[in-house]
């Protein structure tokens, strides 16, 4: 069924995404190794790994098994690195899979319950070791290290990498030689007790482009390949963002003075004005605390949103333009001469640009393109 509902969409550009990784790839001699975790921060991470994947990179990072095996299920037999804890029973089910998957060793007590489960098939698996070299969350401790490297040794595990990661790249400070030279030292030590590592990585988009003396084996960019900014302390100008989120104009009102806007009366109008309609809400994923605060562009003039942000609309000033139903509204992107970044909208909700994009709900659909045409 070919329908277009309510003319609203993210459109992902494929062709500035590969832009980005070779971009990327520029900065370093080490492999790349895309971040497609959370559908790729909210672009699509089947679409998006898939294309990379044609363009040769043959190594993913996701945050779940869940992402991984959709990963696999769509086609994309290559390496995946997943970065965080699944139940270890979950081993048994995925060991047909283990020439793919790279299970993260996030405690003791996850490999413990693995060699129980798995038994001698534990050695199918090619473990990356998560080691905490300051972040603080899942991450093996330094003190750990003897009785988890011996439990290594004792069950033959393999171990194909070692990886940390920095707290502070994009705040360029001085706690990230801290943590690489942390890093090497805690390295050194399990190099000491006989385990052989081929793949150490530790630089995250900001580390890539602001320490790549950092980089070892693989960095791992993810903000970045999606063009958007990993540091509000620079800005690289070679970054394309990769999306776009656009509707359209449903219902042009004329507001009276005096007469107010949506839920809670947020905005009360003090003069005559006329007023557009835009299908698109927080069940969209666009953040409510946007509400009196954002613009969008139509006819490449910035209007501003009206009122509180209701779960499917909102309402947006167009007093000073010719606004008429099915004009188009870009939500996050370029119309003529203007454009409105992420990285503008993260500022007046008070939270990243990473957020913008991920919390962009299903709802929305994505139409990806790749030399000027719609993939399917």
């Amino acid at each position: 069924m070919n329908i277009t509902g309510r003319d609203t969409f993210a459109i992902v550009n494929i062709d500035k995404y590969l832009e980005n990784l070779n971009f990327l790839g520029s900065y370093t001699n080490a492999k790349i190794m895309p971040v497609v975790k959370a559908d790729a921060y909210g672009h699509g991470m089947i679409a998006l790994a898939r294309e990379a994947l044609k363009e040769g990179n043959n190594m993913f990072a996701v945050a779940f098994l869940e992402e991984a095996l959709e990963l696999l299920d769509n086609g994309m037999l290559c390496n995946i690195l997943i970065f965080n804890y699944f139940n270890p029973k979950d081993f048994k089910n995925i060991v047909d899979y283990s020439n793919y998957l790279k299970p993260t060793i996030t405690s003791i007590d996850f490999l413990e319950k693995a060699c129980d489960i798995l038994g001698k098939d534990i050695s199918k698996f090619k473990f990356h070791l998560n080691i905490d070299t300051g972040i603080n969350r899942i991450g093996i401790k330094e003190k750990e290290l003897p009785t988890l490297t011996k439990l290594i040794k004792d069950h033959h595990i393999k171990i194909e990498g070692v990886y940390s990661h920095f707290a502070t790249a994009d705040e360029k400070d001085g706690f990230v030689e801290d943590q690489f030279n942390k890093y090497l030292e805690l390295l050194n030590f399990i190099l000491d007790q006989g385990i052989d590592i081929k793949t150490r990585h530790i630089a995250n988009s900001a580390g890539l482009l602001f320490f790549p003396q950092y980089s070892l084996d693989y960095v791992r960019p993810g903000i970045a390949t999606f063009g958007m900014q990993p540091s509000n302390l620079d800005n690289i100008e070679e970054l394309k963002p990769i999306m776009e989120f656009k509707s359209v104009i449903v219902k042009v009102n004329e507001l009276n003075s005096g007469e107010s806007v949506g839920y809670g009366r947020t905005f009360v109008a003090t003069k005559k004005m006329k007023t557009a309609i835009i299908p698109v809400g927080y069940a969209d994923g666009y953040f409510r605390n946007l509400s009196n605060k954002a613009e969008v562009l139509i006819k490449g003039k910035k209007c501003r949103l009206l009122g509180n942000i209701s779960m499917d609309q909102m309402v947006v000033d167009v007093s000073e333009i010719d606004a008429n139903v099915g004009d188009e509204v870009v939500l996050i992107g370029q119309q003529e001469d203007q454009r409105i970044t992420v990285e503008e909208l993260a500022q007046k909700a008070g939270t990243i640009n990473y957020e913008i994009t991920s919390k962009i709900t299903k709802r929305v659909p994505r139409i990806y393109i790749r030399g000027g045409k719609c993939l399917v």
